[in-house]
């Protein structure tokens, strides 16, 4: 079986995973956990590239995985794609844009896609495939859809504390995190092949 490394941004990204594969809350609170088979390892790198970098290295040099999967949220730059979504991107593909900040508005998010090509945005996955391309390990990025082309982020803290737009993501959240799980789950049973 593979050693797969699966990075995420943030908790709330790599929590449903860590339950189905049986790690515990308190557990799974840490930045690096290496599951019960030692096959798959489960971090977070927190927000930016530069910081998903620095992850990638860390784990390359202390788990020397097969595998590394970039996963988490990302935005749809294309109208076909609704919340929850799981977009699988190769680094041949181009069907993911790493952008170096968030994309806030429908229209930085259409200009990016006319710019790039792309049908989904992230911030991470770019930093994790140049490290694994430095140590000759493949590299996929998985990715599900948190917000949709037309939906615009709050650009404040003070944004975000409306009460329905804090539900609204809270929602969106959970379905993207859950189906993102189910879909890395079903991958590792698979072998990773």
């Amino acid at each position: 079986m593979k050693k797969i490394a699966v990075i995420f941004a943030f908790y709330w990204e790599l929590r449903p995973l860590a339950r189905r594969l049986g790690i515990d809350l308190f557990r799974s609170m840490r930045p690096v956990i290496e599951a019960a088979d030692g096959y798959v390892i489960l971090a977070r790198s927190g927000m930016g590239a530069d910081k998903a970098g620095v992850t990638a290295e860390d784990i390359i040099r202390d788990f020397k995985p097969d595998l590394i999967i970039s996963a988490g949220f990302c935005g749809a730059l294309s109208r076909d794609l609704k919340i929850g979504d799981v977009v699988v991107s190769d680094p041949e593909d181009r069907k993911l844009f790493c952008s170096p900040r968030p994309l806030f508005t429908c229209e930085e998010k259409t200009a990016a896609a006319e710019r790039e090509g792309a049908i989904i945005v992230d911030m991470e996955s770019g930093a994790v495939l140049s490290v694994a391309k430095k140590h000759g390990i493949p590299f996929i990025a998985m990715k599900a859809v948190s917000d949709t082309l037309l939906d615009e982020l709050p650009r404040s803290f003070l944004q975000l504390l409306w009460l329905p737009r804090l539900l609204r993501l809270k929602r969106d959240v959970d379905l993207a995190s859950n189906n993102l799980a189910e879909f890395l789950l079903d991958y590792i049973n698979k072998g990773a092949t």
